[in-house]
């Protein structure tokens, strides 16, 4: 009696299994539908004349419930924004422009980190340095601005001076 139950059980697990499936879908599809639409932004960061290579050019939504879009400075200067995937874009908006580049000086690996702990000593704190006027740093004192239009050009460029 016990064989006969096999094939039920086995019918039932199956069923489960591709009802699961089925419900859940393949996953492919990742991508949220109820975000708000984006459009290509791109641009470039000049300093005193010359690209900036490896800065961080961020867009900060003007609207209080806006998301900002971010990109990062190629060898040339140009940028491409991103708000949800990479290269996507910034949603369209008025946005105030941060640009930033800094430089760690001071790290130390985890030998010398730690030779400074069994001598009893504090290792000395890595110095974060600015490679760009500070204000540049700042929505508010960048006097960067950006307008994201929906089939606009949307290309911007940000020269930077002492």
């Amino acid at each position: 009696m016990h064989a006969m139950f096999w094939p039920c059980r086995w019918l039932a697990g199956l069923a489960c299994l591709l009802s699961f499936v089925i419900l859940t879908g393949c996953g492919g599809g990742t991508e949220a539908t109820d975000r708000p639409a984006t459009v290509e932004v791109t641009g470039q960061v000049t300093y005193n004349g010359g690209p900036v290579e490896g800065a961080m050019v961020t867009f900060k939504s003007s609207s209080p419930d806006g998301r900002g879009a971010t990109g990062r400075t190629d060898e040339s200067g140009n940028f491409q924004l991103t708000t949800f995937e990479s290269g996507d874009g910034a949603i369209p908006g008025s946005y105030g422009v941060t640009v930033a580049k800094t430089v760690t000086e001071g790290q130390l690996s985890d030998e010398e980190t730690n030779a400074y702990y069994e001598r009893g000593q504090t290792p000395p704190t890595p110095q974060t340095k600015d490679l760009l006027p500070p204000k540049y740093k700042d929505p508010q004192g960048s006097g960067l601005t950006a307008e994201v239009t929906e089939g606009g050009e949307n290309e911007f460029p940000f020269e930077l001076t002492d």
